[in-house]
């Protein structure tokens, strides 16, 4: 793990992503003080960073367990039988 503070970032941001893809974290400070880390990021866990930092999935999720709670589900298989009805009727 490396600090760095906001001079050095200016001065060696490809640097310290270098460092940062070669899988070390990297704290910036700010006169002396934590403000962020840079962390690697793959494609495989990108998907749980949004879900865990996105405010609208976050909120989608909130709302669809309270439907489960609440017994608001349709359970798979009659929305599959529903969808395939609706797909006949169009045809």
């Amino acid at each position: 793990m490396k600090f760095a503070n906001i001079k050095e970032l200016q001065m060696d941001a490809s640097g310290i992503i270098s460092r940062v893809e070669k899988g070390e974290d990297v704290i910036i400070t700010k006169r002396g003080k934590p403000t962020a880390v840079i962390y690697p990021l793959t494609e495989d866990v990108i998907e749980d960073y949004m879900i865990q930092h996105s405010p609208t999935i976050r909120k989608k999720i909130e709302e669809g367990l309270k439907d489960v709670k609440e017994g608001r589900v349709i359970p798979i298989d009659e929305l599959l039988k529903t969808r395939r009805l609706r797909k006949r009727a169009k045809v």
